[in-house]
């Protein structure tokens, strides 16, 4: 027999860690009084973090303290998602684990900062061009692509669960969907203005930065909401949360 579960104190801060990411995750918006320098939102958000950059510190600990936050979330996620519903519980194990992929990639970002930035100084963009600086200056592209291939993978497979067991209901669905779709595009205008040579990398991918953040808040919002649901010794029914 189920029972309403009421949310524990601890229960009561996912929210507001979930909304906090939306400070912590963009401190790219504080480039002008930090950086100075417009030229760069030209090239990649992570070229603030380049260890020639002002203040570098200062946004490498808005990722790191980001990635522990999401990380917190995935785990708990992790706990409380597969328990959604009777059948496919692989579609939120993969959303949980995709949080979890995002916090330990950022977090390995904070410390894999950049030597350089190549978009401010052309000895940087020759000597990466060469292969010339450090493995920790390479290793940052695999850690960044890695963050978001946990951010898409998080966002789609939450969707695609929250389709096939009707957990959370319309609004949420068409919420969820429409993050998917304006991540997934901003994402392909910055691969495009990448294979072309455009200058302005910094502008889609911000968007990119602030519609995850956007997610962080929402996980961090359902799983608030999911600890004062109805608990049972059974598998919860899938049309429970329908709405």
């Amino acid at each position: 027999m189920s029972h309403p579960s009421r949310p524990t104190g601890f229960a009561r801060w996912w929210p507001m860690l979930g909304v906090l990411t939306v400070l912590t995750y963009n401190t790219w918006a504080l480039w002008s009084p930090t950086n100075g320098d417009p030229r760069i939102l030209n090239g990649y958000l992570s070229e603030l973090s380049a260890s020639d950059q002002p203040h570098n510190l200062f946004f490498r600990g808005g990722d790191m303290v980001t990635a522990l936050i999401v990380g917190a979330l995935g785990l708990r996620a992790l706990l409380i998602w597969p328990r959604l519903s009777a059948v496919r519980r692989r579609w939120w194990v993969v959303a949980a684990t995709g949080l979890i992929l995002f916090a330990l990639t950022t977090f390995l970002d904070s410390f894999l900062s950049m030597d350089c930035s190549p978009t401010l100084s052309n000895q940087c963009k020759v000597l990466e061009e060469g292969g010339q600086l450090s493995a920790v200056h390479y290793a940052h592209t695999f850690t960044s692509v890695g963050a978001q291939i946990g951010i898409v993978g998080s966002m789609v497979a939450a969707y695609i669960a929250m389709r096939r067991t009707h957990v959370g209901g319309a609004s949420w669905r068409r919420a969820l969907l429409l993050v998917c779709l304006v991540e997934m595009g901003a994402l392909t205008v910055m691969m495009g203005m990448l294979a072309v040579g455009a200058l302005g990398l910094g502008f889609p991918q911000a968007v990119m930065v602030v519609v995850s953040s956007v997610w962080f808040a929402a996980v961090g919002v359902a799983l608030f909401r999911q600890a004062s649901r109805p608990t049972a010794a059974q598998p919860v029914p899938e049309d429970l949360y329908a709405g």
